[in-house]
């Protein structure tokens, strides 16, 4: 029997129906489904299994392809940047009208 106490406590009234936490609820996913496959696995689940669980690789690939994208702006920046500037060679004279 319910100690009379709670029973009286029941909710508080400020209290929310439903508390949510978009990150913690991924965590608990994640975590099982890496109970459901170690639970269905013959032995020790590879790396790469959980890795894939995870997320790990297309988080990893994510990144790669994100800073490959960064370094080809980089270079296309650098290199209009070289196409504005002119070369002079020592002793030769500028035209400033030019």
């Amino acid at each position: 029997m319910a100690d009379p106490l709670l029973r009286r406590i029941g909710r508080m009234p400020d209290a929310q129906d439903n508390l949510t936490d978009g990150e913690l609820q991924s965590e608990i996913e994640l975590v099982g489904d890496l109970v459901v496959a170690a639970t269905s696995s013959d032995g020790p689940l590879p790396q790469e299994e959980i890795d894939r669980l995870l997320g790990v690789k297309a988080a990893e690939e994510a990144a790669a392809q994100e800073a490959a994208a960064q370094e080809t702006a980089a270079q296309e920046a650098a290199a209009q940047e070289a196409g504005h500037r002119e070369e002079i060679a020592p002793g030769q004279k500028i035209d400033p009208d030019e």
